[in-house]
């Protein structure tokens, strides 16, 4: 099974980085990383009877862990994840 998943900046902030993910812009949920306290949470799951948020929300958050660690400058405006 092929995976593909849309990530995009929404905002940005000293505090906290919001991203829009998911399979495809008309099924996105909304992931946030709190830069104080290093913690990822959902804030609004993909909303689809076709697409387990759950599958799309783990790699998102793995996503978004790595960018945390690679530098300052680390969130991407968009980025995707293939495999």
């Amino acid at each position: 099974m092929a995976v593909f998943v849309l990530m995009f900046k929404e905002q940005e902030d000293e505090y906290r980085v919001i991203y829009r993910y998911g399979p495809n812009e008309g099924a996105m949920g909304r992931i946030e990383y709190d830069k104080k306290k290093n913690v990822i949470n959902q804030l609004d799951p993909i909303q689809s009877e076709e697409f387990a948020d759950e599958f799309f929300f783990k790699r998102a958050g793995r996503r978004l862990a790595k960018m945390s660690m690679e530098g300052p400058s680390r969130f991407l405006d968009r980025t995707t994840i293939e495999s």
